[in-house]
Protein backbone atom coordinates (compact mmCIF):
# COMPACT_ATOMS: atom_id res chain seq x y z
CA UNK A 1 0.00 0.00 0.00
CA UNK A 2 1.17 3.51 -0.76
CA UNK A 3 -0.33 6.84 0.35
CA UNK A 4 0.68 10.19 -1.08
CA UNK A 5 -0.66 13.66 -1.70
CA UNK A 6 -2.62 13.97 -4.93
CA UNK A 7 -0.70 15.41 -7.88
CA UNK A 8 -1.93 17.20 -10.99
CA UNK A 9 -1.21 14.03 -12.98
CA UNK A 10 -3.84 12.20 -10.87
CA UNK A 11 -6.67 14.75 -11.21
CA UNK A 12 -8.56 12.93 -13.96
CA UNK A 13 -8.25 9.51 -12.33
CA UNK A 14 -9.43 10.83 -8.96
CA UNK A 15 -12.27 12.80 -10.58
CA UNK A 16 -13.42 9.57 -12.24
CA UNK A 17 -13.10 7.62 -8.98
CA UNK A 18 -14.97 10.34 -7.07
CA UNK A 19 -17.78 10.18 -9.62
CA UNK A 20 -17.91 6.37 -9.35
CA UNK A 21 -18.26 6.80 -5.57
CA UNK A 22 -21.14 9.25 -5.96
CA UNK A 23 -19.27 12.50 -5.33
CA UNK A 24 -19.66 15.49 -7.64
CA UNK A 25 -16.30 17.18 -7.24
CA UNK A 26 -14.07 19.33 -9.40
CA UNK A 27 -10.77 17.76 -8.41
CA UNK A 28 -8.69 20.26 -10.39
CA UNK A 29 -10.32 23.07 -8.41
CA UNK A 30 -9.87 21.17 -5.15
CA UNK A 31 -6.17 20.75 -5.87
CA UNK A 32 -5.83 24.53 -6.34
CA UNK A 33 -7.54 25.40 -3.05
CA UNK A 34 -5.04 26.30 -0.34
CA UNK A 35 -7.36 24.95 2.36
CA UNK A 36 -7.91 21.58 0.64
CA UNK A 37 -5.81 18.52 1.43
CA UNK A 38 -6.09 15.48 -0.82
CA UNK A 39 -4.44 12.13 -0.27
CA UNK A 40 -4.56 9.12 -2.56
CA UNK A 41 -3.93 5.46 -1.79
CA UNK A 42 -2.87 2.57 -3.94
CA UNK A 43 -3.35 -1.03 -2.85
CA UNK A 44 -0.22 -1.93 -4.79
CA UNK A 45 2.60 0.59 -4.58
CA UNK A 46 3.40 -0.04 -8.27
CA UNK A 47 -0.12 0.83 -9.44
CA UNK A 48 -0.47 3.81 -11.75
CA UNK A 49 -4.09 4.60 -10.88
CA UNK A 50 -5.00 5.34 -7.24
CA UNK A 51 -7.58 3.05 -5.64
CA UNK A 52 -8.87 5.48 -3.00
CA UNK A 53 -8.81 9.15 -2.03
CA UNK A 54 -9.59 11.46 0.85
CA UNK A 55 -10.44 15.15 0.51
CA UNK A 56 -10.44 17.35 3.62
CA UNK A 57 -10.82 21.09 4.04
CA UNK A 58 -8.94 23.00 6.71
CA UNK A 59 -10.36 26.05 8.50
CA UNK A 60 -8.13 27.42 11.23
CA UNK A 61 -7.55 24.48 13.62
CA UNK A 62 -10.33 22.29 12.22
CA UNK A 63 -10.44 19.70 9.45
CA UNK A 64 -13.61 18.61 7.69
CA UNK A 65 -13.62 15.37 5.71
CA UNK A 66 -15.44 16.29 2.50
CA UNK A 67 -15.10 12.99 0.64
CA UNK A 68 -13.57 9.57 1.18
CA UNK A 69 -13.93 7.06 -1.63
CA UNK A 70 -12.56 3.67 -2.58
CA UNK A 71 -12.83 1.87 -5.92
CA UNK A 72 -15.30 -1.02 -5.74
CA UNK A 73 -12.61 -3.60 -6.53
CA UNK A 74 -10.32 -2.25 -3.78
CA UNK A 75 -12.75 -2.15 -0.85
CA UNK A 76 -12.05 -4.03 2.39
CA UNK A 77 -8.28 -3.73 1.89
CA UNK A 78 -7.74 -1.06 4.57
CA UNK A 79 -7.26 1.85 2.18
CA UNK A 80 -9.92 4.11 3.74
CA UNK A 81 -8.60 3.33 7.23
CA UNK A 82 -5.06 4.16 6.11
CA UNK A 83 -6.20 7.43 4.52
CA UNK A 84 -8.05 8.52 7.67
CA UNK A 85 -4.95 7.50 9.65
CA UNK A 86 -2.88 9.77 7.41
CA UNK A 87 -5.34 12.60 8.05
CA UNK A 88 -5.24 11.99 11.80
CA UNK A 89 -1.43 12.16 11.74
CA UNK A 90 -1.63 15.39 9.74
CA UNK A 91 -4.05 16.75 12.37
CA UNK A 92 -1.66 15.89 15.21
CA UNK A 93 1.38 17.29 13.38
CA UNK A 94 -0.46 20.55 12.65
CA UNK A 95 -2.15 21.03 16.05
CA UNK A 96 -5.69 20.60 14.74
CA UNK A 97 -8.30 20.57 17.50
CA UNK A 98 -11.33 19.19 15.71
CA UNK A 99 -12.01 16.77 12.88
CA UNK A 100 -15.54 16.70 11.46
CA UNK A 101 -17.46 14.76 8.85
CA UNK A 102 -20.97 13.88 7.73
CA UNK A 103 -21.91 10.39 6.62
CA UNK A 104 -25.07 8.92 5.13
CA UNK A 105 -27.23 7.23 7.74
CA UNK A 106 -27.28 4.06 5.59
CA UNK A 107 -23.48 3.84 5.21
CA UNK A 108 -22.93 1.28 7.96
CA UNK A 109 -19.41 0.38 6.81
CA UNK A 110 -18.23 4.00 6.98
CA UNK A 111 -19.94 4.59 10.33
CA UNK A 112 -18.24 1.49 11.72
CA UNK A 113 -14.87 2.65 10.37
CA UNK A 114 -15.23 6.11 11.88
CA UNK A 115 -16.32 4.74 15.27
CA UNK A 116 -13.36 2.34 15.27
CA UNK A 117 -11.05 5.33 14.74
CA UNK A 118 -12.50 7.25 17.67
CA UNK A 119 -15.11 9.43 16.01
CA UNK A 120 -18.25 10.05 18.03
CA UNK A 121 -21.77 10.38 16.69
CA UNK A 122 -23.13 13.91 16.83
CA UNK A 123 -26.39 15.35 15.62
CA UNK A 124 -28.57 13.97 12.86
CA UNK A 125 -28.92 16.30 9.89
CA UNK A 126 -32.33 15.58 8.42
CA UNK A 127 -32.48 15.24 4.63
CA UNK A 128 -28.83 16.33 4.43
CA UNK A 129 -28.16 14.20 1.34
CA UNK A 130 -29.99 14.07 -1.96
CA UNK A 131 -30.15 11.50 -4.73
CA UNK A 132 -31.64 9.77 -2.75
CA UNK A 133 -32.74 12.01 0.08
CA UNK A 134 -31.29 10.72 3.32
CA UNK A 135 -30.32 11.91 6.78
CA UNK A 136 -26.68 12.59 7.51
CA UNK A 137 -24.89 11.78 10.73
CA UNK A 138 -22.44 14.37 11.96
CA UNK A 139 -19.35 12.87 13.58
Amino acid sequence: MRISSMTTAEVDAIAELANECGFHLDMALELERKFAHIWVARSNSDSIRPDAFLLAWQAADELDIIALGTAANARRLGLARALVGELLQFAVNNAMHRLLLEVRNSNAAAIHLYHSLGFQTGRIREAYYSDPTEDGIEM
